[in-house]
């Protein structure tokens, strides 16, 4: 799967957009640094998926992307027979006559056995968890410093907020299953195998109904996605010709929290150079490469090309 696009949605979990206007257009890139960025946090907000790639990229990387999908949308590795029932079986669970009451039904001794047993050792499996996802973001190679320090507070944030939530809830239980339940209705996925064979159109679909399903789950239990996205503030650092750096602020749970983007000036509209950079770079691992001529190289052309920091803008950038 696209690892960008993981990526990002990752980080949109833990981002916001501003309180100003809830309706944008498709129209790549933005009049300014500021209306670029909160524009494509509008759009992903509100599960706006491929109107967000239309925004966030120049019409002829965006192109370049829904031609590439079908490759990048491949699964990593065929599914084996244990795996496929295992998926069929818990889509049949989610999707059939009266899969709420079904689902309670067996979910209920469980909650009735946390409250027993387990609501006391929360404090230690929150620790675990908030250990474990920090170990993971400090391992990750894809991530800059600036990332790894949002996912990073974004993580202290959330891991004691796991621990006032009272899990066992039945009543809170029952909701999100309904969420549950309906999320994979609308999704109306068949087999595992349609998650890889989808178009762009299609999966971009697919992933609206997920996202928005994941923010409502999340609402269940108190915490608001679209709360977080209404109280982002967007700052212009320095602007120098052809690149802008952002300080983006916005709370989570009520906590402040920091990050900061470069943004890059192609054609008269601005867009965020890593994510740019991203889809260049997994266009370029599809495409194979040239064949090999006869005439040797030259030495300017045979030298690689400088490798680019985390936030440097892209090349081609250019002001207007």
């Amino acid at each position: 799967m696209f690892r960008s696009w993981v990526l990002l949605l990752a980080l949109v979990f833990l981002a916001a957009c501003g309180k100003q206007k809830d309706e944008v257009s498709a129209t790549p890139g933005g009049g300014s640094p500021e209306d670029a960025a909160r524009e494509s946090l509008i759009l992903l907000r509100d599960g706006k998926f491929d109107a967000f790639w239309r925004h966030a990229l120049p019409p002829a990387d965006f192109a370049t992307l829904r031609a590439d999908w079908p490759r990048r949308n491949e699964a990593a590795e065929p599914l084996n027979p244990d795996d496929r029932a295992k998926f069929a079986a818990g889509l049949k669970r989610l999707t059939e006559p009266d899969a709420e009451k079904k689902l309670f039904a067996d979910l209920r001794p469980t909650l009735v056995r946390f409250d027993r047993e387990y609501k006391s050792q929360m404090p230690l499996v929150s620790g675990m968890g908030q250990s474990m996802a920090l170990t993971a973001i400090d391992q990750a190679t894809d991530l800059s410093v600036s990332q790894k320090h949002q996912l990073r507070e974004a993580v202290n944030v959330v891991a004691p907020w796991t621990q006032t939530i009272d899990w066992g809830d039945q009543a809170k239980a029952k909701e999100a299953i309904a969420v549950l339940v309906d999320t994979a209705r609308k999704a109306n996925l068949s087999t595992p195998d349609a998650l890889h064979t989808m178009n762009f159109e299609q999966s971009m679909a697919t992933w609206s109904t997920a996202w928005l399903g994941f923010k409502r789950l999340l609402d269940v239990y108190g915490l608001s996605i679209d709360k977080t996205f209404d109280s982002i503030s967007i700052d212009t650092l320095e602007s120098n010709g052809g690149s802008a750096h952002v300080k983006i602020t916005y709370t989570l749970l009520d906590k402040p929290i920091q990050t900061d983007a470069t943004l890059v000036l192609l054609d008269g509209r601005w867009y965020d150079s890593d994510l740019l950079q991203r889809v260049r770079d997994e266009h370029a691992k599809l495409t194979p490469p040239a064949p090999a001529t006869s005439a040797p190289a030259s030495p300017a052309s045979a030298a690689a090309p400088p490798e680019r920091a985390a936030g440097m803008p892209v090349a081609g950038a250019r002001g207007r």
